[in-house]
Formats: C-alpha cells, sequence, structure tokens
C-alpha cells in the first residue's frame, strides 16, 4: 500500500457493502443489548419525545455469517401512545410478542409449549435480563413513510424459535438445556437447573444488568 511518502488506497474494498441494506428475512444469529434511556422504574426504556409511548433502544451485532458485526437497531414497545378501538395497545403487545420471540428463541423453547418449564422460561426478573441474550432473528427493514426517499434501515423483524427447520444450524447447535424439544430431539444432557434460571423472580439478578449508571 505504501509508495515512498505516499499510501495507495486504489485496492481498498468501496464503502458501498457498508451501507447496503442485508436483505428482509434473513436469518441471522445475534447478542441483544439495550441503550438504558432512564425511563421506567429501572431505568431501562426509552421516553419518545413526542407521545407518551416508550420503548427499549436495542442494538443487536450479527454473530456470524456473511453479516457478521453489521448492527440492527430495534425499538421494542413497552407502551403506545394510544389504545385501538378494543382497548388494546397494539405498540405494547407487538413489542410483548418480540419479547417473548427472543426468550423463547435464546432459551430454545416452542412456541406452542405451554409446560411450566417453558412458562418459566418466558420470565423475566427485570428488563435487564434480555441484556447479552444470543437468539435467531429474522432481518426486517423499516421505512419512514413520511418520506418516500427513504432507503430504510435494518431492524429485527422477528425471533426464530427453536421449531424452525433452521434454528440449530444458526444457533450453531441445540444449547445444553432444551425445553419442549420434540420426542426424539437429540441434545446435549441438560443440566438440572438451566443457565436462565437465576434470573427468575425471587432470584438476584446478574450485577451486569445493572444500567451502567446504576452500579
Amino acid at each position: 500500500m505504501s509508495m515512498g511518502n505516499s499510501f495507495d488506497f486504489n485496492g481498498a474494498e468501496t464503502q458501498s457493502s457498508a451501507f447496503a441494506l442485508i436483505p428482509a428475512n434473513t436469518l441471522v444469529k445475534v447478542r441483544l443489548s439495550i441503550r438504558p434511556g432512564g425511563a421506567g422504574p429501572e431505568g431501562w426504556m426509552t421516553q419518545s419525545k413526542s407521545s407518551e409511548a416508550m420503548y427499549l433502544n436495542t442494538e443487536a451485532v450479527i454473530l456470524d455469517g456473511p453479516y457478521a458485526r453489521r448492527r440492527l437497531f430495534t425499538r421494542i414497545g413497552i407502551k403506545g401512545r394510544s389504545a385501538n378501538e378494543r382497548g388494546e395497545d397494539v405498540y405494547a403487545n407487538r413489542g410483548r410478542s418480540l419479547i417473548r420471540g427472543i426468550l423463547e428463541s435464546a432459551r430454545a423453547v416452542r412456541s406452542e409449549d405451554t409446560s411450566e418449564t417453558a412458562r418459566a422460561a418466558r420470565t423475566i426478573r427485570t428488563l435487564g435480563d434480555l441484556n447479552g441474550l444470543e437468539f435467531v432473528a429474522k432481518v426486517g427493514i423499516d421505512r419512514d413513510r413520511k418520506n418516500p426517499e427513504d432507503d430504510g434501515r435494518n431492524v429485527i423483524a422477528a425471533a426464530i424459535t427453536a421449531e424452525h427447520a433452521d434454528y440449530m444450524k444458526l444457533m450453531g447447535g441445540m444449547p445444553a438445556t432444551v425445553v419442549g424439544a420434540p420426542a426424539g430431539t437429540s441434545a446435549a444432557p441438560s443440566s438440572p437447573t438451566p443457565s436462565w434460571a437465576g434470573n427468575q423472580p425471587g432470584s438476584a439478578p446478574p450485577a451486569a444488568t445493572a444500567p451502567f449508571w446504576a452500579r
């Protein structure tokens, strides 16, 4: 690259790949983190600047594959600004559904499993317990509806759970503790206490889940 007193960058890759969107519906393994906004009981949520809505401001880094190290920035709704005609908070319900999927994907729970073990896996003590979870995500593209020229940005459209045909391959193998696996599924022997069990109600949360400003 060095040419005497100069540096030649003609052989460097162009930046086009850095700005190209990941195709919608691509499946990737990610690690989630929350950017605390200071709102809510523990400060994990972010308050909207234009309404009463609150959300989790999340960042998910893609762990492997052709898009490794790319990041998905997704707002997960906790409280909406209004209810629909049936009195439902659609924004919050959509957020709860995504969080359920994230927990199921990270803890190898099949979405139709209603066992006590599966129900416990869908329970967290604090929103901070979502920090650091690794799961399979389906990539989506979010565009500004008010701006027709907006190219959009990649977000998490959904979490892929254990019944998906590509789940084990994308996770790099079935987790040691498999919740709700169908009969005949081969998996590593599970320990009596799942790795996530320490985060259930009544247990002290890991210190790492505390927001940086509360440590």
